[in-house]
C-alpha cells in the first residue's frame, strides 16, 4: 500500500459543503469526502502549525508539551511546542524509508525551512516552495506601493507589517492564478507523481499547503466570488484577537477573503487529484487529507488563532481518507481521533510493525465497523492554554490563571457561546481532574513562549531616493 497525506493550513470544517456549508463552493473537497470516508470528530492535540506536524509525523502525542528542542535564539516565535522533530522518535517517512519506500515532502509552509527545524528529516526528495507569509525570498524595491491599504493599523511597527510585506513583495511577480501557492504546491505534486509514482513500487507523498492561512489575498475573482463590489480596505492579515477597529463590513470582507482562500485550495486539489485518479493509482494508494485547526473570523469577539480562542472554529478540522480498491461512499466516522493517530492507523493497514516510540492508537478498528470509538475524549493544548473535549462537555483553561475557565454543554452548545463553569462546577471540577491526568505532573516552565507577530521591528533603512531595477 502507497500513501499520500496532504495537510491545510487552517482550514475550518464548517466551511466544506461535505460538513455542512452551504454557500463556499468546495466541490472537489466535498466529492473526495463523499465518494471516501468522513471523520466527524478529529480534534488537534498539539496546536498550531508546528506541534501539529510534529504529532503528524511522530505519531506521537505532543501534548503536554515536555520535549524541548533548543530554538535558535533568531526565532521569532517561541510558543510552548514549537520546534523541530526531535531525533530520539523516528517519524513515519523514516520508518517507510526503512521498508524500502520512496518518501517526498512539497510544501510551502515557511516555519519548515529555518535550519533549525528539521522536517525534512525522513524524505528522500524535499521541494521547499519559496515566499509564503514572512519568508525573506526576495529582498529590495516592488512595484506594489499601496502598501498602507492592507495594513491594519494595530500591526504597525510590529514583525506582522514586516512579514505583510514581505508576502506582497514575494507576490511582486504573480500574473496568473498558478502563481499563487496553492496551486505551485498542487502542481509540484502532480510532477512528483509523473516521476515517481509509477517509477517505484512503492512510496509515500507528503503535501503540507499553507493556504488558506493568511495572509488571505485570493486572485480577485474568488474575492468577487463571496464578495463583489466591495472598496474598502483589504486587511488580508487582520491584528490577532479582538475585534476592534475592524467594521462591520471590514469583517464582512475577511470573511469572503477567507472563503476565497479555501475555494482557491479546494479547485487545485481538485487538480491534483485528477491527475491521481487518471495515474489509476486509488487502486494501491491511500489518502488522507487533514487540516491543523480551524480559524476563528470573528466568533466570540476574536480574530484569527490565540490560545485564549480555543473554541469550536479553532478546533473543529477537516480529515477525509480514501482507502485503496474500496469506495465506503459516505462513511462517517464519530468516533474521536487526534493527529497523531495516523502514522500507527497507517503502518498497521500496510502490516508494518511501528515503534514503541509512537503511542497514537490505531483506528483501524473504526475503518472496518470492528469498534465505534477509540477515545472517550479529546485533549490537547495551546501554548500555556489546554483544553478537553468529551461527547458531553468542552473544558478549556488558561493554566497560567486557573480561574480563567470555560465550561461549554455540548448538548446544547454546540458553538460554544455560554460559560456554564459557575453554573455547573462539579461538571466543571470533573473536567479538571480529567485535564490534570492527562497532563500527569506536567506544569508551565517558568518561561512560557509567545507568538512573535507582536514584537516590535524596526523596517529597514530605505535610501532617500530609493532605485531598483523596477522602477
Amino acid at each position: 500500500m502507497n500513501f499520500i497525506i496532504i495537510c491545510l493550513d487552517s482550514l475550518r470544517r464548517d466551511h466544506l459543503g461535505c460538513y455542512g456549508n452551504d454557500w463556499i463552493k468546495t466541490p472537489n473537497l466535498d466529492k473526495f469526502g463523499y465518494e471516501n470516508i468522513i471523520f466527524d470528530n478529529m480534534y488537534p492535540n498539539g496546536i498550531p502549525t508546528l506541534p501539529f506536524r510534529r504529532g503528524l509525523m511522530q505519531g506521537r502525542r505532543v501534548h503536554p508539551f515536555r520535549d524541548n528542542v533548543p530554538l535558535h535564539p533568531n526565532n521569532v516565535h517561541t510558543l510552548l511546542g514549537w520546534h523541530g522533530l526531535s531525533f530520539e522518535y523516528p517519524t513515519f517517512q523514516e520508518i517507510l524509508q526503512h521498508k524500502d519506500y520512496v518518501t517526498g515532502m512539497i510544501t510551502d509552509v515557511f516555519h519548515f525551512f529555518p535550519p533549525d527545524m528539521n522536517f525534512h528529516i525522513g524524505f528522500d526528495s524535499f521541494i521547499f516552495i519559496r515566499g509564503n507569509e514572512g519568508d525573506r525570498l526576495h529582498m529590495g524595491g516592488t512595484r506594489r506601493r499601496d502598501f498602507a491599504e492592507y495594513l491594519y493599523p494595530a500591526l504597525e511597527g510590529t514583525a506582522q507589517q514586516k512579514y505583510l510585506e514581505q508576502h506582497m513583495r514575494n507576490q511582486d511577480g504573480f500574473r496568473s492564478e498558478e502563481d499563487y501557492f496553492a496551486a505551485q504546491v498542487f502542481r509540484t505534486a502532480e510532477k512528483w507523481l509523473e516521476r515517481n509514482a509509477r517509477y517505484y513500487e512503492n512510496f509515500y507523498l507528503y503535501i503540507d499547503s499553507f493556504d488558506p492561512h493568511e495572509p488571505w489575498d485570493p486572485p480577485r475573482e474568488y474575492r468577487e466570488m463571496y464578495d463583489p463590489g466591495y472598496e474598502g480596505r483589504e486587511l488580508i492579515l487582520p491584528q490577532q484577537g479582538r475585534l476592534e477597529g475592524i467594521s462591520e463590513r471590514e469583517l464582512k470582507h475577511i470573511k469572503a477573503l477567507y472563503a476565497g482562500e479555501v475555494s482557491m485550495v479546494d479547485r487545485w486539489f481538485g487538480h491534483f487529484m485528477e491527475k491521481f485518479y487518471n495515474m489509476g493509482l486509488d487502486q494501491d494508494t491511500a489518502v488522507v487529507v487533514v487540516s491543523d485547526h480551524g480559524h476563528p473570523l470573528g466568533e466570540h469577539g476574536l480574530i484569527r488563532k490565540t490560545p485564549p480562542a480555543l473554541r469550536w472554529n479553532l478546533l473543529d478540522t477537516v480529515m477525509m481518507m480514501s482507502l485503496p480498491k474500496k469506495k465506503p461512499a459516505g462513511m462517517r466516522i464519530e468516533g474521536i481521533v487526534h493527529e497523531y493517530d495516523i502514522a500507527p492507523t497507517l503502518l498497521s493497514l500496510a502490516g508494518i510493525e511501528r515503534p514503541d516510540s509512537m503511542n497514537g492508537l490505531d483506528f483501524s478498528g473504526l475503518l472496518d465497523g470492528t469498534t465505534d470509538k477509540i477515545r472517550d475524549y479529546a485533549c490537547g493544548g495551546y501554548n500555556d492554554h489546554a483544553y478537553i473535549r468529551t461527547p458531553e462537555y468542552y473544558y478549556l483553561v488558561n493554566l497560567q490563571d486557573i480561574k480563567q475557565r470555560y465550561l461549554f454543554d455540548l448538548k446544547v452548545d454546540l458553538k460554544m457561546t455560554s460559560n456554564v463553569a459557575e453554573q455547573l462546577p462539579e461538571v466543571a471540577a470533573e473536567m479538571h481532574k480529567l485535564l490534570e491526568e492527562n497532563l500527569d505532573g506536567w506544569t508551565l516552565p517558568e518561561k512560557v513562549g509567545q507568538s512573535g507577530y507582536h514584537r516590535p521591528a524596526k523596517p529597514f533603512k530605505i535610501r532617500k531616493r530609493p532605485y531598483t531595477s523596477v522602477f
